[in-house]
């Protein structure tokens, strides 16, 4: 997946690998399951296979719907849990993690908690490595977090990650830019925390940093704008002065003498 501005198109580089990508590139991990003390990666082939199956076809939706560059380039780019899970939710509801959850029926909370470690360790790898390595690296950082999603939700443990960031005040791209993505994720966790006490909390911090950002803005926008303001009038100062009044009809004089004044 490649930034929007890049002139290669991300669609066709990334639904041709998919679509040539057609074995479970994790089965491996199901071969060493040999006896009852091993129990743990029981569930891990469907749940990943699940997953996968998601962050492909998240991956091929995105590219279909410019309205999501921008969430997904900074999903990529950010490292932090919660604008991915933002990706995914722009695409997928909450009743679909669900649907998909029930691969995991019949698993207890060892198992549980075996297998949201090891996704966790997938996603860090593939962090490490860099979502825009390639495909899979992509792929696999993006069906991590899925599949963690679907591990929470069948055992009633909603993530909950710390919205505290820090941001280059002088930066007011960034600043805006980590504004909408709150923002998103604001709307998102909206809709769960009448029945979600963690994300009712949650909701509360997200809200709290995004005044916390927006606190940030209202100086520098102002004195970027009389900065530019005071450049523009010397900019139009200096092309009058070139101006021979002499060469204008009177009404247009009249305008011209008008314009030097109102200017000092």
């Amino acid at each position: 997946m490649t930034n929007k501005a890049s002139n290669t198109n991300p669609a066709t580089e990334q639904n041709n690998s998919i679509e040539q990508t057609t074995s479970n590139p994790f089965v491996f991990t199901a071969t060493d399951v040999k006896n009852s003390t091993t129990r743990k990666l029981d569930y891990t082939p469907v749940l990943i296979d699940r997953a996968n199956q998601r962050a492909s076809e998240l991956m091929m939706s995105v590219t279909q719907k410019p309205e999501l560059f921008e969430t997904a380039n900074y999903a990529l780019d950010s490292g932090e849990p919660t604008d991915l899970i933002d990706l995914i939710m722009a695409v997928y509801d909450a009743d679909q993690i669900n649907s998909d959850a029930q691969v995991l029926a019949g698993c207890d909370a060892d198992q549980l908690s075996r297998l949201l470690e090891s996704r966790r360790s997938d996603r860090s790898k593939a962090k490490h490595k860099g979502p825009r390595t390639n495909v899979q690296v992509c792929k696999t950082y993006i069906s991590s977090m899925y599949a963690e999603l679907m591990i929470r939700d069948f055992w009633n443990k909603p993530y909950v990650g710390t919205q505290t960031v820090e941001v280059n005040t002088s930066d007011m791209s960034a600043v805006s830019k980590k504004i909408k993505s709150l923002q998103s994720k604001k709307c998102r966790l909206r809709k769960i925390a009448q029945y979600d006490v963690a994300a009712r909390d949650e909701l509360a911090e997200v809200a709290a940093e995004i005044d916390r950002l927006n606190s940030l803005r209202p100086t520098s926008r102002i004195v970027t704008k009389s900065i530019v303001k005071d450049l523009q009038v010397e900019q139009l100062r200096e092309i009058l002065k070139r101006v021979d009044p002499t060469t204008l009809s009177a009404d247009d004089q009249a305008k011209f003498e008008d314009l030097m004044v109102n200017l000092g």
